[in-house]
C-alpha cells in the first residue's frame, strides 16, 4: 500500500518565512504510528511540488484554517486520479462536516490513536466518514517522530520537539483548547532529553539547533526548571514560545539561558487591561511588561512579541501605546495582528451569533488580507489600514535602527528585520497566526 502524508500551503504557494522554516512534526507523528510494511511518503508544499502523476492508494491531507481550500483541492484532485483521501489537523477537527464533503474521511481530534484503525479499515475496504478521538490521548513517552522520511536540508530546522501538549489558559481566539484541551498533558523530562540527545547536528553550526513547539514551554514552571537542567551539558540552542509570566522567576529565565535558550515567542497581546480581559488573559499584567521583557535581555533571551489589534474595547490608543512600547522596550522582533476569529474558537462562536463575522470566511481567497468581522468602534477597512501602518512604523529603517543593541547575535536579529521590512513592502502582511496543533 503507498500512502502519502501531505502538508498543504496556501493556495500551494511558498512563503518567506515559513519556506523550509519548520518540518511538519504532526505528520512525522502520524508516519511512526503507520505500519512498516506500508510505503510512507512525507510531502511538504513548503519545500516541494506535488506530483500528482504519483497516484498513491491512500492520502492523508492536515488542515489548517489559512491551508483548508488548498487541502479540499489537493483531495478533489487525488480523488479524481482514484485515491481515497482522509483530512485531519485543527480545520478539519472544527469543521468535520464540511470536511466531509471533500473526503473519504476526517478524522477529528489527535490521530495517532485512531490511526492505525484508518488504515485497518481502509485495507479491509470500510473506510468509515468519520473517526473521532474521544478525550486526549496519553503522551508521557509517546512513540518517537519519524524524522527518516524527510529532507533534513530543506529545513531550517528539522528537529522540532514537542514536550506537552494543552494549555492552562482558555484565550478567547486561541484554537489550542479546543482541539489539545486546557489539561497541560507534559512528556516525562528523561523521555525530551532522549530524544534531543537523537537529534543530528546542524550542518553550518557544531550545536543542535532545537525548536521547542509547545504552545507555553514553561507552562509548569518546576518541570520546566528540570527541563533546562537536563539541556545545559547537552550543547543545544533552542527557543519556543512562552507566556510572559516565564520572566517572573528569575532562576527559570537564567536556567533557560544556560541551557540555550536565545529565543522566545511571547503573546503580550495587548497594553489595555481590558482587552486582556476581554479575551480571557488574566494571565499577563501589564504593569509587568518593562520589567519581564528587561530581566530576558539581560540573560540574552530575544522576544518576538505577539500583539493583537481589533478587541471591542480598542481604540485608536491602541495602536499608539503598543508601538510606543515595542519601540520603548527595544522589542526586536514583533508581530503586530488584527484579530482573526478562527473556527473553533470561543471569539468565533459569539461572534458568529451575533451575526459580526462572515461565516466560512476561510473560503475567499484573499480573507487573509483583511479582516473578515465587523470591529465594534471602527470599521473593517480602518482597523487593517492602522495595522499596517503599525508594521511598516516598527519596520521603517529608523525603527530597526533605534530598537537593535548590541549584542553577539546582532547580525542575525538585523537581517531578520530586513526580511521583515522586505515582505511587508511586497504585500506580505503578517495577521495573527491560527495555532498548528500537533499531530495532524
Amino acid at each position: 500500500m503507498k500512502l502519502h502524508l501531505i502538508a498543504p500551503t496556501k493556495q500551494g504557494e511558498r512563503y518567506l518565512f515559513s519556506e523550509g522554516l519548520l518540518a511538519p512534526l504532526g505528520l512525522m507523528y502520524l508516519a511512526a504510528h503507520t505500519p512498516p510494511e506500508v510505503e510512507v511518503r512525507l510531502i511538504d508544499e513548503n519545500t516541494e511540488r506535488i506530483d500528482f502523476s504519483e497516484a498513491p492508494d491512500l492520502v492523508g491531507i492536515t488542515t489548517m484554517t489559512a491551508t483548508a481550500p488548498r487541502a479540499y483541492e489537493i483531495a478533489r484532485r487525488y480523488r479524481g486520479q482514484g485515491a481515497k483521501v482522509v483530512l485531519g489537523g485543527i480545520h478539519a477537527s472544527m469543521v468535520p462536516e464540511e470536511a466531509l464533503r471533500y473526503a473519504d474521511a476526517v478524522v477529528v481530534g489527535e490521530a495517532e490513536n485512531v490511526w492505525p484503525r484508518v488504515l485497518e479499515d481502509f485495507e479491509a475496504g470500510r473506510l468509515e466518514p468519520l473517526y473521532r478521538q474521544e478525550g486526549h490521548i496519553e503522551f508521557k513517552r509517546p512513540v518517537p517522530p519519524r524524522r527518516d522520511i524527510i529532507n533534513h536540508r530543506r529545513y531550517w530546522s528539522a528537529n522540532g520537539v514537542q514536550t506537552a501538549r494543552g494549555c492552562p489558559h482558555g484565550c478567547n481566539f486561541c484554537s489550542v483548547t479546543a482541539f489539545n484541551g486546557r489539561r497541560l498533558r507534559e512528556r516525562d523530562v528523561d523521555n525530551v532529553l532522549a530524544e534531543v540527545e537523537s537529534l543530528p547536528r546542524g550542518n553550518r553550526i557544531r550545536r543542535k539547533v532545537i525548536p521547542f513547539v509547545d504552545d507555553n514551554i514553561a507552562a509548569n514552571p518546576r518541570r520546566a526548571k528540570e527541563l533546562f537542567k537536563g539541556l545545559i551539558p547537552m550543547n543545544v540552542r533552542w527557543g519556543s514560545q512562552a507566556s510572559i509570566t516565564f520572566a517572573r522567576d528569575e532562576e527559570l529565565v537564567a536556567l533557560a539561558a544556560e541551557s540555550g535558550c536565545h529565543f522566545l515567542f511571547v503573546g503580550l497581546e495587548s497594553m489595555s487591561r481590558r482587552a486582556l480581559a476581554e479575551m480571557g488573559k488574566s494571565q499577563n499584567k501589564v504593569e509587568e511588561y518593562a520589567d519581564a521583557l528587561r530581566l530576558l535581555r539581560k540573560y540574552d533571551i530575544h522576544v518576538m512579541g505577539a500583539f493583537v489589534f481589533g478587541f471591542d474595547c480598542d481604540d485608536e490608543s491602541s495602536f499608539v501605546e503598543t508601538l510606543d512600547f515595542a519601540m520603548r522596550n527595544k522589542i526586536q522582533v514583533a508581530q503586530f495582528a488584527y484579530l482573526v476569529p478562527y473556527p473553533g474558537t470561543r471569539l468565533y462562536r459569539e461572534l458568529l451569533a451575533e451575526g459580526r463575522v462572515e461565516s466560512e470566511f476561510w473560503f475567499e481567497p484573499s480573507w487573509d488580507s483583511r479582516v473578515v468581522y465587523d470591529p465594534k468602534n471602527f470599521s473593517a477597512e480602518w482597523l487593517a489600514d492602522r495595522t499596517h501602518e503599525v508594521q511598516r512604523s516598527f519596520y521603517s529603517y529608523a525603527s530597526i535602527a533605534r530598537r537593535i543593541y548590541l549584542h553577539r547575535h546582532l547580525s542575525y536579529w538585523l537581517a531578520f528585520n530586513l526580511l521583515y521590512r522586505h515582505s511587508l513592502r511586497n504585500g506580505r502582511s503578517c495577521e495573527v497566526g491560527e495555532h498548528a496543533a500537533v499531530p495532524a
